[in-house]
């Protein structure tokens, strides 16, 4: 029968030797965290530029497209989705093989610092708290934390109970997480229904968001609400009904705007608009 003592004194060996596994693991850390960070934002940029829309962020918009107007522009999904792709991206993969893809590259993994099995409920807090450790720009607090701390935690970390070793140090049961078959099926078709919905999307269901943009930056033809009518589709070109009021006078009008497809996706070929006295 093993003594308290003998307990506490193993979880103590177990802590320290995770400690020094942390240590010698640091620099891989932070290799992973720069090719997560690239990767993520070619994720960002695909989801922003297929299902995002054009919005003014700064500077004067025309008015009745008259003049020169300076302003910026941002064309991106809502910032709640942002912070939902943010955290599928990092906390997916960890809860399924208990690394990122940018671990997975640098060879490293997330465990537990006493020794005890990873669970799923650690790789969700310790994500849920990587916005903190972002602040106030490229991790500095997280980064802070983790040279500063015993075993080399930021605070994601220290509140899951987590840190990154080295995977071939992961090697008891449970050490990090580790998807099964069926697991890493369902992963697999995952995320192939999500390119293809995503190329699907980009031809059919991106037109009438550019429109949306459009509008935001007065680039339509017309004034004070729009709305669509039905697609008229040919191969590599769409047309849509268009109505609206008129700027300024705010005189009724209907017409149509059309799209062509090219090697950057839609762009627009033509609108034709046509207002009542």
């Amino acid at each position: 029968m093993i003594s308290r003592t003998m307990a506490v004194a193993a979880a103590g060996t177990a802590r320290s030797e995770r400690a020094r596994q942390a240590l010698n693991a640091r620099l891989q850390r932070l290799g992973a965290l720069v090719l997560d960070v690239a990767f993520y934002l070619v994720l960002s940029l695909v989801v922003n530029g297929v299902y995002g829309v054009t919005q003014v962020t700064s500077g004067s918009l025309p008015v009745g497209n008259v003049g020169f107007f300076e302003y910026r522009t941002v064309t991106a999904v809502a910032w709640p989705w942002q912070m939902l792709l943010a955290m599928a991206y990092f906390t997916i993969p960890e809860a399924l093989f208990g690394a990122t893809p940018g671990k997975r590259l640098a060879g490293v993994c997330v465990v537990r610092v006493d020794g005890a099995p990873l669970s799923l409920q650690a790789m969700v807090i310790r994500n849920l708290l990587r916005g903190i450790d972002w602040l106030p720009f490229l991790y500095v607090f997280g980064g802070a934390l983790t040279l500063f701390s015993t075993n080399s935690q930021r605070l994601g970390d220290l509140v899951a109970g987590t840190t990154v070793v080295f995977c071939r140090d992961a090697t008891e049961p449970g050490a990090t997480r580790n998807a099964g078959p069926r697991a890493n099926r369902i992963a697999g078709i995952a995320l192939v229904a999500a390119v293809l919905f995503t190329v699907a999307f980009d031809y059919f269901g991106r037109p009438p968001l550019i429109v949306q943009g459009m509008y935001n930056e007065r680039h339509l033809l017309i004034d004070s609400g729009y709305s669509l009518g039905s697609a008229q589709w040919a191969f590599g070109r769409v047309t849509y009904p268009i109505t609206g009021n008129e700027p300024g006078s705010g005189s009724p009008c209907s017409g149509s705007i059309t799209f062509e497809w090219g090697w950057f996706g839609w762009q627009e070929d033509s609108q034709s608009i046509v207002c009542q006295p």
